[in-house]
């Protein structure tokens, strides 16, 4: 099937991390070696299957609010950095992207055990629990493909810096764009490039059968 975002096909196999000291994960894994996203759960309500099809469905369980302490902590920039960052992509999809899968819903998974080797020198990630995933039937699949280290260069930049390239940033990762280059703060407060890097991923709504 063709891709929502890029136009390529979707590759006929994926590669999961499968993270087993999840129990919900591991009981899945064991019991039906099927995974599926948030929406195709959520799609049995008729309501929200309707709110998917057209692209009205919502997944931010918090909106921004308004807090008096004018000076932020490096503490508070930490705790709240990382639902930030979601917030602004899922906003970003929401206005310009609306039937593209939501970070919150979809399944990760990537295309080649040579991606999956690159994450894992990367990150540490355990390649012993990669396995091969292959598409179930599902009418409402969608899947588009995205650089994951844009998310990976954002978590550095949103703890140094005000952020005024967001449109940028989340318009090139919803675009597939590969590489982006951000100017921020250096360790000595001189303004520095930072080259994100490319590791392709897929957000797939819809439901992965074990190989």
């Amino acid at each position: 099937m063709k891709l929502i975002n890029i136009d390529e096909d979707a590759p006929d196999t994926f590669y999961i991390f499968v993270n087993q000291l999840n129990p919900i994960t591991e009981h899945n894994f064991k019991h039906t070696k099927t995974f599926s996203s948030g929406a195709v759960a959520s799609c049995m309500n008729e309501d929200f299957a309707r709110k998917f099809v057209d692209g009205t469905a919502r997944y931010l369980p918090y909106e921004p609010c308004e807090f008096d302490n004018l000076a932020v902590s490096p503490y508070c920039l930490t705790a709240i950095n990382d639902y930030r960052i979601e917030y602004d992509a899922e906003v970003y999809r929401e206005k310009h992207h609306p039937l593209y899968p939501s970070r919150l819903s979809a399944l990760y998974a990537f295309g080649s055990m040579e991606m999956c080797q690159l994450v894992s020198q990367r990150y540490g990630w355990q390649l012993d629990s990669v396995h091969k995933f292959r598409l179930k039937d599902w009418p409402l699949t969608r899947i588009a493909k995205v650089n994951m280290e844009h998310v990976s260069l954002a978590r550095h930049a949103y703890k140094v810096s005000m952020m005024q390239d967001i449109d940028r940033l989340w318009g090139g990762y919803w675009s597939g764009f590969d590489e982006i280059i951000l100017e921020l703060p250096s360790h000595d407060f001189t303004r520095k490039q930072y080259s994100s890097g490319v590791i392709w991923e897929y957000l797939i709504e819809g439901v992965v059968e074990c190989c």
